[in-house]
């Protein structure tokens, strides 16, 4: 049996998170190859997304927000999103490096 494919979106927060990591990761490295590479094992992360969404973990301290925030994992980087039922969507909300603090992913999630 097939299970339902959820579309997976991403907000304009985590596009431009998507960005700057990529701009990051080219300079840091002085290679837009492993900057690419970087981004595309990102997305390729969140396409993953598309089939069971919510057998990812959930992201700590956010019970009290009014909706289930998730997340999944590229290398050291958390994408961040949340599951909008019955429309079947996965809905990117940020993506955060590991080291960031807590404060700095919840500003994106508001």
């Amino acid at each position: 049996m097939v299970g339902k494919l959820f579309q997976v979106m991403f907000t304009r927060t985590s596009r431009r998170r998507l960005k700057e990591i990529t701009e990051y990761v080219t300079e840091d490295a002085k290679s837009k190859a492993v900057g690419q590479h970087v981004r595309r094992g990102i997305l390729a992360e969140a396409k993953k997304l598309e089939k069971l969404p919510g057998s990812k973990p959930t992201l700590p301290d956010t019970e009290d927000y009014d909706y289930k925030v998730h997340y999944t994992k590229a290398w050291s980087y958390k994408i961040i999103f949340r599951i909008l039922n019955p429309m079947n969507i996965v809905r990117i909300l940020t993506i955060r490096h590991d080291k960031e603090l807590d404060e700095d992913v919840k500003k994106d999630l508001e």
